[in-house]
């Protein structure tokens, strides 16, 4: 199994002296996502938690609805040498969710269209339900969360180059993490342990390193997960998609502070 950290010789300059030494760094490479053997999609990814990833992108990416449309789940194309990561995992799929290969990244091509912001939203919503959930949580216990987080991120601590997504459900004592170089990623990886875990996703909270981003908020109202709070910003399209889809989204969301943007009736003081 590859590790995630590499070591690599830098020349590091400081106050005009130069040092040789080596640097430690977030270790980045393909997973192939296959469908019956076919090639499907290529993510670039922090090694780890492979089989995770590629259920938790199916599944934000609205091709599978849950886990009983994947048939077999497997690596593949690794060979026997146990050193060699896997990096191929094979999925089967039931015939519907096969169906749905078709139609992913639909928001993908609003970058390259005339559809402004406000059409894009519109046209989601109208393939998407509401997130459903009487979910509530308090300040303080978010904002440790939030903390929390943070001193998970080992990967980040060491290498300052990865990005770390969690979910917990405070009253049920879970709390599962994931890193890796993309946002995204992570995302999907947590989501995918949820899944695996059979864990209750509309009875959790997200909880990210970065900003919200438009994606960010529709991997998690794809999820069905009712609240995602960030230690940065919102953009104004994760905001409009997250008021029409019933998710409450909490910016700058560290120390003792926050930014309640869409649905704070979930948010207690």
């Amino acid at each position: 199994m590859t590790e995630p950290i590499h070591e690599f010789p830098i020349r590091r300059y400081r106050r005009d002296q130069a040092t040789e030494l080596t640097d430690r760094v977030a270790v980045e490479e393909p997973l192939e996502i296959r469908l019956a053997g076919e090639p499907f999609q290529v993510l670039m990814r922090l090694p780890g938690l492979e089989k995770e990833l590629a259920v938790g992108f199916l599944y934000t990416e609205g091709i599978i609805r849950n886990l009983a449309e994947i048939t077999t789940l497997h690596f593949c194309g690794t060979g026997t040498d146990p050193l060699l990561p896997p990096n191929v995992v094979d999925i089967v799929l039931t015939d519907a969710a096969q169906a749905r290969t078709g139609r992913r990244h639909l928001e993908v091509a609003y970058s390259s269209c005339s559809l402004c912001a406000k059409e894009a939203v519109a046209e989601i919503c109208q393939k998407m339900a509401p997130v459903s959930s009487d979910l509530t949580i308090d300040c303080p216990t978010l904002l440790a969360l939030m903390a929390r987080l943070e001193r998970s991120q080992k990967i980040y601590q060491e290498t300052g180059g990865t990005h770390g997504v969690a979910l917990a459900a405070p009253d049920r004592g879970v709390f599962i993490m994931a890193e890796d170089i993309g946002r995204h990623n992570a995302m999907d990886k947590v989501i995918g342990r949820a899944l695996l875990q059979r864990l209750d996703l509309t009875r959790m909270v997200a909880l990210l390193s970065g900003r919200i981003s438009f994606e960010m908020a529709l991997k998690t109202a794809r999820a069905g997960i009712p609240i995602l709070a960030a230690v940065s910003a919102p953009t104004s399209m994760a905001l409009a998609l997250g008021q029409e889809l019933n998710v409450t989204l909490v910016g700058f969301a560290r120390r003792d502070r926050m930014n309640v943007y869409t649905h704070p009736e979930r948010i207690k003081d």
